[in-house]
């Protein structure tokens, strides 16, 4: 088979399982059908494969664009209902013969609303002026159904208003995170928790999450919030692809490509390119660390930023929550498993300017550039050149920890590294691609 054949027709990966392109989903939907329909630029060959991480994004790339199509159609479907309802009523009355006690109920109707709305004297004029159209010789059978169709279109325009009138307002309760009271608005709240608990108006939080602990200052940001625990990615970024939840995480993402540095510190006149950057940039570097707020009860330790100081809670803990779904192992940082996953991609997007050396991660780069290129020296800490890691059991120690790591492999005779075509074991990945080149021909 051709080597190119046997990689991801879409991140090239030849180390990950494949799927054929034939293969069908639980809705006996083939892949191919899916990519196609998706992707219709490109010419697909059944002959492609593709990996199980592109296999669940291709899943949630076409079930997006389902979802588009169908809310489509019922919105113009909706909007198309209250257009047809004045239509409907007169096809109603016109072509089909009204009946006596049709007649009699739209008369009642009629009189009703006008007692209901107090118009009795308009009622008494509008009768006499009717009763002069019926005696009116040149008054026809046609006009007396145009005057019945007004007559129910003026019913249910008067029970519209009606409903709208009767329509109770939206109650919100607000309770008091101190004593459990709630409150009929959220300015009745705050008066409560600065005259009873003696708190700062501006640190009382009168918007609780239904669905988490967390509150908030208004509805806008509690709104904001919401979006999360729904999690639909659908604003995407022209640059990378990359979906978000909300706009503005969007906008603070395309500001990076952009990478135009419209923050300026006005101590140090470092840049950054978002707010954000810039006000923890003065937290961390520029504010007495005695008056970070967030303070750890275990190890008395202080954060600037929140957080950092939820990751080093769950250090403590132990919790491990971001899990990685194509080897299981488990991180208590997100930023960690995201810097993991690229350990299973081929894909280096960190490029450097003055040389041909490509990278996965962001500071491996910026420490080749301050290293070779002796760009970013003072920006970035350079890794120590320590042999810190000490192995326990024989006198060597290494630079990095991963390199011990790999060192105890040889001492426990564990081989983690294995080979997906012919599922020989090694201890070391570097064993493993030089296996791949030799016995296989396959390149990284």
């Amino acid at each position: 088979m051709n080597s190119l054949n046997a990689s991801c027709c879409v991140c090239l990966n030849n180390f990950l399982v494949l799927n054929k392109l034939s293969k069908k989903d639980d809705n006996n939907i083939a892949l191919i059908t899916k990519i196609e329909i998706t992707i219709p630029e490109i010419e697909w060959d059944l002959s492609f494969q593709i990996c199980d991480p592109c296999t669940n994004l291709l899943s949630i790339v076409y079930t997006f664009r389902e979802t588009c199509i169908k809310s489509n159609i019922i919105r113009k479907q909706r909007y198309a209902e209250p257009l047809n309802i004045e239509n409907n009523i007169k096809s109603e009355y016109i072509s089909a013969s009204i009946t006596e006690d049709v007649e009699s109920d739209s008369r009642q109707s009629y009189d009703d609303a006008k007692h209901e709305n107090g118009d009795d004297e308009l009622d008494e004029c509008q009768s006499d002026d009717n009763d002069d159209d019926i005696n009116d010789p040149n008054y026809s059978e046609e006009d007396e159904k145009k005057v019945k169709v007004n007559v129910k279109l003026e019913i249910i325009s008067e029970t519209s208003k009606t409903k709208r009138r009767k329509r109770k307002p939206r109650i919100d309760k607000f309770g008091c995170e101190k004593c459990q009271n709630n409150f009929s608005s959220s300015t009745v709240l705050t008066k409560h928790c600065v005259e009873k608990h003696g708190m700062n108006s501006k640190d009382v939080k009168p918007f609780a999450c239904t669905r988490c602990s967390s509150r908030f200052g208004n509805s806008s940001n509690l709104l904001q919030h919401i979006k999360y625990h729904d999690a639909v990615r659908s604003h995407i970024c022209t640059y990378c692809g990359k979906g978000f939840i909300t706009m503005t995480d969007l906008k603070i993402h395309e500001k990076q490509h952009l990478n135009m540095r419209e923050y300026k510190c006005e101590i140090c006149f470092k840049s950054y390119n978002t707010h954000k950057d810039l006000r923890s940039h003065k937290l961390v570097v520029h504010t007495d660390s005695q008056l970070w707020k967030y303070f750890c009860e275990m190890c008395h330790k202080r954060f600037p930023i929140k957080s950092n100081y939820d990751c080093h809670m769950r250090r403590h803990t132990g919790v491990k929550k971001f899990e990685c779904h194509l080897c299981n192992r488990k991180f208590t940082d997100k930023c960690v498993l995201q810097r993991h996953m690229r350990t299973h991609s081929n894909v280096r997007d960190f490029k450097c300017a003055h040389c041909e050396k490509e990278y996965k991660d962001k500071r491996v780069l910026q420490i080749h550039m301050a290293k070779v290129h002796g760009i970013g020296v003072g920006e970035i800490k350079l890794p120590s050149k320590e042999r810190k890691y000490i192995c326990h059991m024989c006198p060597k120690a290494y630079y990095a920890k991963n390199k011990l790591t790999r060192h105890l492999y040889t001492h426990t005779g564990e081989k983690p590294f294995f080979c997906t075509i012919c599922e020989k074991k090694f201890n070391d990945k570097s064993y493993l691609k030089q296996h791949l080149k030799k016995s296989h021909n396959i390149f990284d």
